[in-house]
């Protein structure tokens, strides 16, 4: 899922009292080449080593681009360099998003990449708590947009002030099946309902389908079969969404469950006396 670009870091102080060079966004967004080195998503600065949550990967960044902007300190404006990047998010991410969790981001750079001599994206932290000023608040408000079936947007309204994030038309192989089913089946009655020519004869109007309502073509029902495709695959998207974020919590209670249950001890369970051994000394007898 590809969002719009969206301000990541922003030169000048740190709310943690670090510094950074305006220089050294510019090299990055400059530089940044995912083929190179793909700076990928992650939780908090962590990553794991075995691919399972949380700590895993939530995406990758595609591009970075700088901008100078203006930043306002207690009503007194201050003019920096914002660094904005473009991620290929996965549903883990979206579904992570959308129940209030790790909502900004927080980038990790080289400032002398492979010895280079400039500095490069190394990766970036969904977090709650970035040090870099005026990172952009993400929010996901899926919104089927009807003048392009199978495009999510995200409205400013919607949004307030957060990074506006639009997902782009690659359609998943499921959507591509249930739509190409579909065209056949459209296909089929344009070839029902369309006027056959007579090449021995003039083209006569073709005589009404009593199973026709009168004025329904060919092409009305196209549209109302492509209007179902559409409703369907919206459909099928937002149940996709749900079950996952559904199935992540349930996977926290029953790492929560499991734990308590491994620290509880037996019903019938009963504490062994400590040995205190010879003279309050312990003693090896297992030689």
């Amino acid at each position: 899922m590809k969002t719009k670009p969206f301000l990541i870091a922003t030169s000048g102080a740190t709310v943690d009292g670090r510094t950074i060079d305006a220089e050294h966004l510019k090299q990055m967004a400059q530089s940044y080449d995912p083929k190179v080195y793909t700076a990928r998503l992650n939780i908090e600065h962590i990553r794991g080593i075995s691919g399972e949550g949380p700590f895993r990967a939530y995406g990758d960044v595609l591009s970075l681009e700088t901008r100078e902007i203006t930043v306002e300190f207690n009503g007194k404006p201050e003019q920096r360099t914002g660094l904005y990047a473009v991620f290929d998010v996965t549903e883990e991410a979206q579904a992570l998003n959308q129940a209030g969790q790790k909502m900004y981001s927080s980038m990790e750079m080289h400032p002398n990449f492979a010895e280079k001599g400039y500095a490069y994206l190394m990766g970036c932290a969904l977090t709650d708590s970035p040090a870099s000023i005026a990172t952009e608040r993400l929010q996901f408000t899926s919104q089927l947009s009807a003048a392009v079936p199978g495009i999510q947007r995200y409205s400013r309204e919607e949004a307030g002030d957060a990074a506006l994030l639009e997902f782009d038309t690659a359609a998943t192989p499921e959507a591509t099946g249930l739509l190409s089913g579909l065209k056949g089946v459209l296909d089929s009655f344009a070839d029902r309902f369309a006027p056959r020519a007579d090449p021995k004869t003039e083209p006569k109007a073709p005589a009404a389908d009593p199973a026709t309502p009168a004025g329904f073509t060919a092409d009305d029902l196209r549209t109302v079969f492509t209007e179902l495709a559409t409703s369907i695959d919206g459909s099928l998207n937002a149940l996709r969404q749900e079950t996952r974020a559904a199935t992540d919590a349930l996977e926290v209670k029953l790492n929560i469950l499991k734990q308590g249950v491994e620290a509880t001890p037996a019903a019938k369970h009963t504490q062994r006396p400590t040995s205190a051994g010879s003279n309050g000394n312990f003693v090896r007898t297992d030689c």
